[in-house]
């Protein structure tokens, strides 16, 4: 398989040029080039922001959900088919603030998921809101 298996046609990419989560995806069509993991064996979980278009940028499954929220129908998923190659993607802000709770616990069941965080701590969506990963004393755009 090659990464191009896993462009999406027509896709209209809104990240701004030279934004870390262009590498992400060209990064993740490469390992699933290399794994040979065919795009209907695979399903993609999101919530929203910058990090959860990812699935839409990619050939596969996608369920995409609330922001914060995405590991718990991830797992489900994953439950119902374990054969299914199952990718959650979520940024710094979704992972560890709205759904903090949500990642211990996932933590503790170990469903067999990949988890892909996007840390550029700030929530990208807001235009630089601080997040949970957001250094000390760091000044955004909002604080």
């Amino acid at each position: 398989m090659k990464p191009r298996d896993f462009d999406m046609p027509d896709a209209d990419v809104a990240w701004c040029p030279g934004c870390g989560n262009l590498a992400i995806l060209r990064s993740l069509k490469t390992a699933l080039a290399e794994l040979e993991i065919p795009p209907q064996d695979l399903v993609f979980v999101s919530g929203i922001g910058q990090a959860g278009k990812l699935p839409h940028y990619i050939k596969g499954n996608v369920f995409n959900g609330l922001h914060g929220r995405s590991l718990s129908p991830a797992t489900g998923i994953k439950a119902v088919n374990p054969e299914l190659t199952v990718i959650d993607v979520s940024g710094d802000g979704c992972m560890y603030g709205e759904g903090g709770n949500h990642f211990i616990h996932t933590i503790r069941r170990n469903p067999n998921i990949t988890n892909l965080v996007h840390n550029n701590m700030v929530y990208g969506l807001t235009k630089g809101q601080a997040s949970p990963t957001s250094q000390k004393l760091q000044h955004t755009f909002t604080s």
